[in-house]
């Protein structure tokens, strides 16, 4: 009787958590950086989860005053790249299409330019 019960219960719990966990959306992964323009211009690779063709940059901190113009790039084909992104101390957020179809579950990096030398910032990268 006991385990019958038992096992009534495990059933209806697996079910739950089975139609709970397929309703969880994918989302893209966001890494941080840490740039300096000259030098480390590229962020760290993030996959990209989701088919939404758009990428997303923040900045947090910057050293000075200038834009940091951000291109995202498929890793394993540079043809697959986006429209530049512009950041800076006024505007810390900016995101940019894909100028082709950036397909979800490969890997993107961040590169970058500034409109001035040495130029430092932090912040948060998403393909």
């Amino acid at each position: 009787m006991m385990n019958k019960k038992i096992k009534r219960i495990l059933c209806g719990l697996t079910a739950s958590l089975c139609m709970v966990g397929s309703t969880v959306p994918a989302m893209a992964q966001t890494v941080s950086f840490d740039i300096t323009v000259p030098g480390d211009i590229l962020s760290q690779r993030a996959e990209k989860a989701d088919s939404e063709q758009r990428f997303y940059v923040t900045g947090n901190s910057f050293n000075k005053s200038g834009t940091l113009r951000c291109t995202s790039i498929n890793r394993n084909n540079s043809a697959i790249r986006s429209n530049t992104a512009n950041i800076r101390p006024d505007k810390l957020s900016g995101s940019a299409s894909y100028q082709r179809t950036a397909p979800s579950g490969e890997y993107y990096y961040m590169t970058t330019s500034a409109s001035v030398s040495n130029l430092h910032v932090t912040g948060r990268y998403t393909p």
